[in-house]
């Protein structure tokens, strides 16, 4: 996914919805997530719609996915 503006709440939404994908694609409810992280399921919903960015919990759902973010530094057109 590219995002061309820095704007941490489209950061964060893209963030979010690239968990929720992998979440599904892996047949995962969040309520089955949170029992596993021992937190409430909004957290869960708040991350995946991108209103929640609390860095620990992101990292955690990255090592769990297996996934890892990369940010590139571009220059432009």
């Amino acid at each position: 996914m590219i995002i061309k503006e820095f704007h941490i709440d489209k950061i964060s939404r893209a963030i979010g919805h690239e968990l929720m994908l992998v979440r599904w694609q892996k047949g995962i409810t969040q309520k089955q997530l949170a029992a596993q992280f021992h937190i409430s399921p909004k957290y869960i919903d708040r991350t995946e719609i991108g209103r929640y960015t609390h860095l620990s919990l992101i990292k955690k759902l990255l090592i769990l996915y297996n996934k890892e973010i990369r940010i590139e530094l571009i220059d432009k057109q």
